[in-house]
Formats: structure tokens, C-alpha cells, sequence
């Protein structure tokens, strides 16, 4: 089982690694976009960390919708519609929930991935 409490330090992980890597990332979005991704990225998991102290003992569909929505209104380009998206759209089948099953993990990260795809209109090819 996958509790709430690992939802949330993965998410804390996320603001960590994207602090770390930040200047990775805006050093690779140089090369292909206008080199802000790393900032970009950094910012909106840090305002995630900064909510979720006040959504962490709500359901593990709450946290991801808080985290969806504080990505989409603070991460620009597309990265902010994109990430957003994965996480709203996994809150959907979260909803209500303390734990996942592995089964219920999964669908989390479909459901996300079937956004993210939508959202981006991603076709094979």
C-alpha cells in the first residue's frame, strides 16, 4: 500500500530535486526553448511544498488537485498546463482516498498520462 504520507513526501522530494536540478534543466531548455524550465519548475514545487502542510491530512485526491492547481497558476510555458493537468486528472480517481493499491496507483499515473496526452494533443509519430 501507498499511504497519503508517501504522497506527500514524494511531492517534497519533487521541490527538492527540482531545487537541485534546476540549472540542469534551464541549461537543457537553453538549448531547445528560451531557458527557463529549471526556474519555471522550481518555483511551482516550491509553492506546492508551501500548500501542502495545509492539505496533508485531507484525502490523497485533494493533495494532487491542490498540487495541479498551484502548478498551473505558477509554472509558465507549457510545462505549468502540462504538469498541472497530470495532477488534476490524477486526483480524479484519488478522490476520497488514504491509500492506493498498486492497481490504483496505476491508474493514478494512467489517468495523469491520459491528460498530459489530451492536454498536449500527443499523437504516435
Amino acid at each position: 500500500m501507498l499511504s497519503k504520507h508517501h504522497i506527500v513526501n514524494w511531492l517534497l522530494d519533487c521541490e527538492h530535486i527540482f531545487t537541485e536540478q534546476r540549472d540542469y534543466l534551464t541549461a537543457l531548455d537553453t538549448d531547445i526553448g528560451d531557458g527557463d524550465h529549471g526556474l519555471n519548475m522550481q518555483r511551482g514545487f516550491a509553492k506546492v511544498a508551501e500548500k501542502l502542510p495545509a492539505v496533508a491530512d485531507k484525502d490523497i485526491g485533494q493533495v494532487l488537485k491542490t498540487t495541479g492547481m498551484t502548478l498551473l497558476s505558477s509554472v509558465g510555458g507549457a510545462s505549468g498546463p502540462l504538469f498541472g493537468t497530470f495532477f488534476i486528472r490524477a486526483a480524479q480517481v484519488t478522490q476520497a482516498h488514504q491509500s492506493l493499491t498498486l492497481d490504483e496507483l496505476y491508474l493514478m499515473i494512467r489517468e495523469g498520462a491520459d491528460g498530459v496526452v489530451n492536454r498536449g494533443k500527443a499523437e504516435p509519430g
